[in-house]
C-alpha cells in the first residue's frame, strides 16, 4: 500500500467538514466512545496516532465515506461493526472498506450476512440483479465518487453544486481538498474570502467562475 494513505494529513474536525458528517460521530468512528451504561465501543475509521492534531489519513477518510454511506442505507452503526468484521475476515485484508474488492466480495459477503442478521433483509443496501450480488443504490452513488488505485482507493470526488466539485488525492496537493476541474485548493480560496477580499477578487485571481468561488464560501459558512 502506498505509504501516503496512511499518513497523518487531516484532524477529526476537519475530516469530518470534508464528507459532510457531524464532527462527534467522526469522532466516535474513530476514536470510540463509551455508552451510558459503562460499555466501551471500539473505534473502526483508522487513525495514524492517537490524540489532537493531524491524526487521519487519507484512508482512513476513505473508510468513513464508505461507512456513511452504509449509514445512509439504513444500516444501524450497532450492526456494522461486526459487518465489518466480517469483511476484513473474509476478505483477508486490513482495511477491507478501502479496499477494491468492496465493491464484489463485499457486496457478496453482506448478501449472506442476511439469514444471520435481520437489518440486511433492506434491500437498500446489498441486492441481487440479474444473479448478480451488488449494492443497493445509496453504497453505488457513494462508490461512484471513489477512484481505487493498486486495489485500495486513491481519491475522492465530492459532489458540490454549481461546479464547485472537489477532488481529494494524496497525490494532489498533499491531500487538501482541491477543486476538481481548476486544481487549486479549497483552503487558500477560502482563506482569501476570510482576509477580507472579496468573490469578484477571489475569482479574479485564480481564473474562477465567480459562481463556484461564491458557492464555495456558502457551503463553507
Amino acid at each position: 500500500m502506498d505509504s501516503r494513505l496512511l499518513t497523518p494529513v487531516y484532524s477529526q474536525s476537519e475530516a469530518a467538514q470534508m464528507i459532510s458528517l457531524p464532527q462527534s460521530t467522526f469522532n466516535h468512528w474513530a476514536s470510540g466512545y463509551t455508552t451510558a451504561s459503562g460499555n466501551r465501543k471500539p473505534p473502526f475509521i483508522t487513525l495514524s496516532k492517537r490524540g489532537r492534531g493531524y491524526t487521519v489519513p487519507f484512508i482512513g477518510l476513505a473508510e468513513a465515506w464508505l461507512v456513511r454511506a452504509f449509514t445512509r442505507a439504513g444500516v444501524p452503526v450497532s450492526r456494522i461493526r461486526p459487518a465489518l468484521e466480517q469483511l476484513r475476515t473474509q476478505i483477508g485484508l486490513e482495511h477491507a472498506l478501502a479496499s477494491e474488492q468492496l465493491k464484489t466480495d463485499g457486496a457478496e459477503i453482506l448478501w449472506d450476512l442476511r439469514g444471520e442478521d435481520p437489518v440486511f433483509d433492506d434491500n437498500r443496501l446489498v441486492v441481487v440483479r440479474n444473479g448478480r450480488t451488488m449494492f443497493g443504490e445509496i453504497v453505488r452513488e457513494h462508490l461512484k465518487h471513489v477512484e481505487y488505485r493498486d486495489g485500495f482507493v486513491g481519491q475522492l470526488r465530492i459532489p458540490r453544486a454549481n461546479g464547485a466539485a472537489v477532488t481529494i488525492d494524496p497525490r494532489i496537493n498533499y491531500g487538501h481538498p482541491t477543486l476538481t476541474d481548476y486544481g487549486v485548493r479549497v483552503e487558500d480560496i477560502l482563506s482569501r474570502i476570510a482576509a477580507g477580499e472579496t468573490i469578484a477578487e477571489v475569482a479574479s485571481d485564480f481564473e474562477l467562475p465567480p459562481g463556484t468561488v461564491e458557492n464555495l464560501a456558502l457551503s463553507a459558512a
